[in-house]
């Protein structure tokens, strides 16, 4: 199965992009943006009010907007991975690649759990990068910690 027709969502992470979407997502990630602002506004310190809207803008391609939110949640809670994943992954596909690269290695660091999405996304990302050497090297990490690498 080809990576681009993967399309995961848990626990308020972006795993792997390129869903096609339908008239009735589209509709749903705008009533999500339209949730998630209200709950911001009732609490600005909602780190996963943020983080939802983020994803949501992301999925609708809103790739600056959801930069925004993940970086919003990293500032309201510098520890807290999957907004690193959720950023890089929104960078990845905005095609900053270095800025990529450099969140999916902040959350190698912060959160041993959360290690294969990482090395799954960095390496697609080197991959893209054209950084073949060091994808196989995420990749041949993926495969130590029990996952099928792409």
């Amino acid at each position: 199965m080809e990576r681009t027709m993967l399309c995961i969502l848990a626990f308020g992470l972006l795993l792997v992009s390129g869903c096609t979407k339908s008239t009735d997502e589209k509709e749903e990630y705008d009533k999500a943006i339209t949730d998630s602002t209200e709950a911001i506004q009732l609490n600005p310190q909602d780190g996963t009010a943020y983080n939802n809207r983020g994803r949501a803008y992301y999925h609708k391609e809103e790739y600056d907007k959801a930069i925004a939110d993940f970086t919003e949640v990293i500032r309201l809670d510098p520890k807290y991975a999957v907004a690193y994943i959720n950023r890089g992954i929104a960078y990845r596909d905005k095609g900053e690649l270095d800025k990529a690269i450099a969140d999916l290695t902040e959350v190698i660091l912060l959160d041993p759990n959360l290690r294969a999405v990482a090395y799954y996304n960095r390496g697609y990302a080197y991959e893209k990068k054209g950084e073949k050497a060091k994808a196989e090297e995420d990749f041949a990490q993926l495969k130590k910690l029990g996952h099928r690498p792409p």
